[in-house]
């Protein structure tokens, strides 16, 4: 039986070039999800292995078991907490400091592919295989919601306030109100699965990426929400979009990562005239890599992206535009 070593790598490339800071050695599977702050890194793989490092030390610090199946998910919460979510159903709180599963915080009937917390209101928002995209008051231990509408799998959720926007592999992507229980409106302008879907902080505009290569940024018009400009840039699926006020990061089926910005609302904070989700330009061209990039999160304090791949590989990609 031939065992497939693989490695977690830290770099901190500049425009000019890449400097390898460091090989973290640990999971035996590929890296799915990815989360950071100042301090550290927790880390996520198909071996259902959950680890965390030190980003300055390069160390190992923790590994969190008690998934039985593939991570998909992980996030870093305020008071060394980690929230993961994984194929076996499950999305479960840790506690970093003890090295200890808190609570299981949520159930699906089938595997998790997505998940999105606010740790500001306890509420907890869930997608996969069932194509229901669950919501949770955790801090009340109840479930508030089973939203149905997406008739194939969800793969990307996001949660803004009020708002939880979904992508399926239906097509579609959908805009839920938490408050009302309601679906306000469907997007279907892409020709084929939704794989990610963003909310522009600044404005909350929404971004979607798919299977089809397209990049579609949405804005939210009277009449309805509409799509403002398509960009193609990438020649593979875009599998992660992750947004800051002023930048944003695209990794992507064809090895390969993109960055995005809108220099005119750096400048005394003006926005052009008409679409401000328009006012996306790309800043740099795509960045190869030797697999597939399948998660970007952000460092914004430090202006760093981390990014995920198939083979991998954990990188920290420095931002030198002013966020």
């Amino acid at each position: 039986m031939l065992v497939k070593i693989v490695q977690v790598r830290i770099w901190d490339p500049s425009l000019r070039g890449s400097e390898l800071r460091a090989t973290l050695k640990g999971h035996t599977g590929t890296i799915r999800a990815i989360s950071s702050d100042r301090g550290k890194v927790v880390s996520g793989s198909d071996d259902h292995s959950v680890f965390v490092w030190d980003k300055q030390t390069s160390k190992l610090l923790e590994e969190l078991k008690g998934h039985e199946a593939q991570v998909s998910n992980v996030r870093m919460l305020s008071g060394e907490r980690v929230l993961t979510a994984a194929h076996d159903g499950t999305v479960k709180m840790w506690d970093v400091r003890s090295d200890m599963c808190v609570a299981t915080v949520g159930r699906c009937s089938s595997a998790v592919l997505c998940m999105e917390y606010d740790d500001s209101t306890g509420i907890l928002a869930a997608g996969g295989r069932d194509a229901v995209a669950n919501i949770w008051d955790i801090r009340a231990g109840r479930q508030m919601h089973k939203f149905l509408g997406h008739t194939k799998w969800i793969r990307s959720i996001r949660m803004v306030g009020d708002t939880v926007i979904t992508g399926s592999d239906d097509w579609t992507a959908r805009i839920w109100s938490v408050s009302r229980g309601t679906c306000d409106a469907v997007l279907s302008c892409h020709a084929g699965p939704i794989l990610s879907v963003e909310c522009s902080p600044l404005d909350k505009g929404i971004i979607t990426g798919s299977t089809d290569g397209l990049l579609r940024f949405w804005e939210n018009e009277e009449g309805g929400i509409k799509s403002v400009k398509n960009v193609t840039i990438h020649t593979g699926a875009i599998l992660s979009i992750n947004a800051g006020e002023h930048w944003l990061g695209i990794g992507a089926a064809d090895n390969s990562m993109s960055l995005f910005n809108r220099p005119q609302e750096r400048l005394g904070g003006l926005s052009s005239p008409g679409s401000k989700m328009g006012g996306w330009q790309l800043y740099r061209t795509p960045q190869r890599t030797s697999a597939v990039v399948r998660c970007i999160a952000s460092d914004l304090e430090r202006k760093r992206i981390c990014s995920g791949g198939r083979n991998g590989l954990l990188r920290l990609w420095e931002a030198t535009i002013n966020i």
